[in-house]
Order: structure tokens, then sequence, then C-alpha cells
């Protein structure tokens, strides 16, 4: 009996170490979003004496707070100077595990648009482009960029 309890006295000091690790984890860091590929050149906007910007664009997938598995948050912002007075941006991507497909306009507070979109779980493959409009003067266009993204 001595035998077997001294191997059990072992193990159990050899394993609760990691119990406890597994235990008392301190919680996962939410992963930064994702960008797309480079910024979107976004041309034929003659704002502040510039005929061309820059657009970026990012896709976060669940789960995070506010982002459930198989779910992907896109967002564009502006990235560089200077920025548009409004503007429509879309997204349109493809799970190419699935092959579902779907397109979304982005929304919020121009410059900031963001939507959360149902792609459902695997690869996705995603474009992001759009159309700005500087009040008076004439539509501009954010060319596409391009992005990979596991939901």
């Amino acid at each position: 009996m001595g035998a077997r309890r001294t191997t059990i006295v072992r193990i159990t000091a050899l394993t609760a170490p990691l119990a406890a690790a597994a235990l008392f984890a301190a919680p996962g860091q939410a992963l930064p979003p994702h960008p797309f590929g480079p910024p979107a050149l976004t041309i034929g906007c003659p704002n502040q004496g510039s005929l061309m910007s820059l657009t970026g664009g990012t896709g976060q997938s669940g789960p995070e707070p506010g982002i459930a598995p198989g779910w992907i948050r896109f967002a564009s912002f502006p990235a560089a100077p200077p920025i548009p007075a409004a503007g429509q941006v879309t997204v349109a991507w493809i799970n190419t595990d699935t092959g579902q497909t779907g397109i979304a306009n982005l929304e919020g507070a121009y410059p900031y648009l963001a939507k959360t979109v149902y792609t459902g779980p695997g690869n996705v493959m995603a474009t992001l482009f759009g159309s700005i409009n500087l009040g008076s003067m004439p539509l501009c266009q954010a060319n596409p960029t391009f992005g990979n993204f596991v939901a």
C-alpha cells in the first residue's frame, strides 16, 4: 500500500500545477481586427488641394465581444488625409468553404463605417470598395481592396 500511495502523491504533485493553470488561466486577449490588403486608393476627390487619399479596411471575426462565431465585423476608416465629407462603402464576400456569398453596405458615422455580417464558419475572401461624396463636389471612387479572413 505504501508504494501505491507514493505513486499517487507523485502523480498529484506533477499534475496539480497543470490543473491549477487550466482552472485559473487569465482570459485570452481579443485579437485585433485583421486588415484588408493595402489601403484602397481613393481618387478624384478634389478636397484640401489633393486629388487622392487612402481608405483602410479591416475584418474581425468571432468569437469576440459582440461578434459570434461565423460572423465578421467589416470596418472602413480614413488611412491618409484628406478625409472626404461623406461616402458609402460596400463589402462583398465569399466563404470559400461553404459557398455562401453576400454584399453589405457599411453603416455608421462617416468616415468610420462598420457592419457585422454572417458569413458562416470558414475561410472568407472579401473586397471593400465605395463611392465618396464631397457635398457639392463630384463623386470620387474608393478602388477595391481585398482581404482573407477566417470566420
